[in-house]
């Protein structure tokens, strides 16, 4: 285990679990200080001498570790990454060709077709900003919402039924939601072009994705992400 990572999870302004259920955008994020995955990640990069590197992991092998002792530092485990790292690719058991992901992996891959072009023909850098532009938001979810769908899935199918995979998969849900929520009021916003028909049908493509996770996952909408959903002192 990291022993700085161990340090940091024993102070006690640290909000327990609040980076289980985000969106992992700490630019915009209130409470980067009190989170434990944001904390440990810039020590991990202290450590590496990575401050100015764009991604902190140079290999996969990093990247899981790093969840590994993360986990460790907190006291939870990494069952379903275990899983999928201890089979061959496409042979972990997830089933992927659920409709619900299916819709999810068809948003994803139209988005990235609508928005992709129009933030590359951006400037770079672009000025820091109190909020995101619209395209940004779209950008930003447009795989996040497939890939932590296919999280809250992969959880709610899982052979053992305990309460840490129940939560699991009804915060990964949560999450889903409100992602899709806000990739809604982003496309809403980029109305008035030459792109609406294309936006009907991503924002089509949200509202049955709504629509799935709450028939799915029906107690997604009342679970309460603490920190992020409601302020803890």
């Amino acid at each position: 285990m990291n022993a700085q990572f161990l340090v940091i999870a024993r102070d006690p302004a640290i909000i327990p679990g609040v980076h289980h259920h985000c969106d992992e955008w700490c630019e915009y994020c209130p409470v980067t200080t009190r989170c434990l995955a944001f904390r440990c990640m810039a020590e991990f990069r202290r450590q590496h001498g990575r401050f100015d590197a764009r991604m902190p992991f140079a290999t996969t092998d990093e990247a899981v570790a790093f969840t590994r002792e993360l986990a460790a530092a907190e006291g939870t485990t990494t069952d379903e990454l275990d899983a999928l790292m201890a089979e061959p690719s496409g042979q972990s058991g997830a089933d992927n060709s659920d409709p619900l992901a299916a819709t999810a992996w068809e948003y994803a891959v139209r988005a990235a077709l609508f928005v992709v072009p129009a933030a590359r023909s951006m400037p770079r850098p672009r000025p820091a900003r109190p909020r995101p532009e619209p395209i940004d938001v779209v950008l930003w979810y447009h795989l996040r919402i497939y890939m932590v769908l296919f999280r809250a899935l992969v959880a709610q199918t899982g052979g053992d039924a305990c309460a840490d995979r129940i939560e699991r998969a009804t915060g990964c849900a949560k999450l889903a939601l409100t992602s899709v929520q806000r990739s809604r009021a982003a496309l809403d916003s980029l109305r008035g072009g030459n792109d609406e028909a294309e936006i009907e049908a991503l924002m089509a493509l949200l509202e049955t994705l709504e629509r799935g996770v709450d028939q799915r996952f029906p107690k997604a909408r009342g679970f309460v992400r603490v920190g992020l959903d409601c302020p803890v002192a």
